[in-house]
Order: C-alpha cells, then sequence, then structure tokens
C-alpha cells in the first residue's frame, strides 16, 4: 500500500464515491472494449466471406456468359429430336467421334467424347438399325424429349434424353 497516506485516509479512498465512479467506468470500458474487439473480430470475417462470395460470384458469371456463348455458336443438331438422333448415330457409324460427342448439350461434350471413344457403340447402332424407337406422346413438361431404342429381341432399352438448343433451336443429346 501507499505509505505516504496516514492510516485513516488509506480506509477512506474505499468510502469515497470518486473512488467507486472510478472503478464503475473501469469495468464499463472494459466489457465495452472487449465487446467493441469481438465485434471488430466478427466483420473481419464478415467481410472475408463477403469478398469470397463475390469472388465466387464473378467467377459463375463468367461461366455463366461464357456457357451462353457456346450455347450460341452451336449449330450441331437436328430440328428434332428424332432428326439428331440419326446425326449421331450416322457420326458413330463413321467413327466421328468428335462429331457425334457434339450432338450432346455443350457442357457434357469433352466427357462423353471419352466416352465415345472408349465404348462400345456398335451395340447402340446395331440397335437403332435393327431393333424399335419408341418416341414419347411429346414433349415434357421440362422441355425434356425422351427416346426408347430396343435391341432387336429385347425388352430392356437404351433411354435417350434430348432437349432443345433454346439459341440455335436445334436439339441436343442430354444423356444416353
Amino acid at each position: 500500500m501507499n505509505d505516504s497516506l496516514p492510516e485513516g485516509e488509506r480506509k477512506l479512498i474505499f468510502k469515497r464515491w470518486e473512488f467507486w465512479i472510478g472503478v464503475l467506468v473501469l469495468i464499463i470500458g472494459t466489457i465495452f472494449t472487449r465487446n467493441y474487439l469481438e465485434w471488430v473480430g466478427d466483420q473481419a470475417v464478415v467481410r472475408m466471406q463477403n469478398i469470397l462470395a463475390r469472388e465466387e460470384w464473378q467467377r459463375m458469371e463468367a461461366e455463366s456468359g461464357n456457357l451462353e456463348a457456346a450455347y450460341r455458336a452451336d449449330a450441331y443438331g437436328g430440328a428434332t429430336p428424332e432428326e439428331t438422333l440419326r446425326l449421331f448415330v450416322e457420326a458413330l457409324e463413321k467413327e466421328d467421334f468428335v462429331l457425334a460427342s457434339k450432338y450432346f448439350v455443350v457442357e457434357k461434350q469433352e466427357e462423353n467424347l471419352k466416352e465415345l471413344k472408349l465404348g462400345s457403340n456398335q451395340f447402340f447402332i446395331n440397335a437403332y438399325h435393327n431393333g424399335r424407337l419408341v418416341p414419347p406422346s411429346g414433349v415434357g413438361s421440362s422441355g425434356i424429349y425422351e427416346i426408347e431404342v430396343f435391341p432387336q429381341n429385347e425388352n430392356t432399352a437404351f433411354g435417350v434424353r434430348l432437349t432443345k438448343n433454346p439459341f440455335t433451336n436445334k436439339w441436343k443429346i442430354l444423356e444416353l
């Protein structure tokens, strides 16, 4: 303790209102500072999340723009789903897998090119020519057209799903 003050004055400091006001201000200041620093830290996290979200949004917009440009430039496909399927089979018969892959929707062309090069395409070609095609009664409400290709003397079909390119009005294969 402070020895310069007499014993009586040392006890009085705890009884003086200025001391308790000072303690109260110190406690309130400490609580405020702690909460303020916590808030600043939280804001830094939120700002970083906003920056990352904005960058992701910009990446998605660029990707969407590139995809739209690719769809606008895509001239492959037929005026009807059946014509697209016929063109696809003709490309397979010529073993022109690059051309055959162009009949798929733009975002699946590379993936299907690899599969067409590896796959057994002759079975599908034979099913198309020698089997039977069962088209649906029309385009579904989702804009998807499904054709079933049954190999000769079999009850299990290949399902071919097609959709229309909204920019060129050409039919594209969604999945085979």
